[in-house]
């Protein structure tokens, strides 16, 4: 068995050249999914495609009596750029699943044109600093030092556990220009402030003409998006 995208009606040959496929899958306080579901909330998006993974976890989530299952879609963004943002409940929940899965991502996402990778995640801390450290990562040394001018943040040192690390690792390998983006994150889950850093960073350095809000706002997005998405 191995990841299968099943498209939405006439979206086979879709075509986003120059797209950006930016991550946003759970992890550590859920950084990624919120600024992601931040992102579609106020730039709107028609989802593409879903990926069904038998490596997503084999245990059940249960809301409100319901039984929801595990996904992650792309979603197409055309204005002021276009973006395919991967939004989604789960990981897979092996080594191997995340690397099949992680190559049918890309595999999809350079089909449709995508020619550059960003993952997003939060870098778990005990103590974390009023303005949440931004930790920037490429595979690439010239495009680390290229942001670096644009956007205020520090060269990251350690590891990179799950999808976040391992799609820009992947696109390195096929050549594709890649990096991600670590925000320092508390014990809160979801950590709406560092979510918050994440999205003004993406609009900062993808020139997205958006004003990010507070982390009310963020707040209010995400959870309308959980219940649009996850929920119907």
């Amino acid at each position: 068995m191995r990841t299968e995208a099943v498209f939405e009606p006439g979206f086979d040959d879709l075509k986003a050249p120059g797209a950006a496929l930016i991550e946003g899958l759970p992890g550590v306080g859920l950084v990624a999914k919120v600024a992601v579901a931040y992102l579609l909330d106020k730039l709107g998006g028609k989802r593409v495609c879903r990926f069904y993974s038998p490596y997503f976890p084999s245990l059940g989530y249960v809301r409100n009596g319901r039984l929801l299952p595990y996904f992650a879609d792309l979603y197409l963004v055309e204005k002021p750029r276009p973006l395919l943002l991967l939004y989604g409940n789960a990981q897979p929940a092996t080594y191997y699943g995340q690397y099949e899965f992680c190559e049918k991502v890309l595999d999809v996402g350079l089909s449709l044109g995508a020619n550059l990778i960003i993952t997003l995640g939060g870098y778990g801390k005990e103590q974390v600093s009023e303005k949440r450290t931004i930790y920037l990562s490429s595979t690439r040394g010239d495009v680390v030092e290229r942001l670096l001018r644009k956007l205020d943040a520090t060269p990251y040192e350690g590891q990179i556990i799950g999808a976040a690390g391992l799609l820009i690792t992947l696109a390195g390998e096929r050549g594709v220009e890649n990096f991600s983006l670590l925000v320092e994150a508390g014990e809160a889950t979801p950590d709406y402030q560092a979510a918050r850093r994440g999205a003004e960073a993406l609009a900062k350095l993808l020139d997205l003409d958006l004003v990010v809000g507070d982390v009310y706002e963020l707040s209010k997005s995400y959870e309308k998006m959980v219940r649009m998405i996850e929920e119907r």
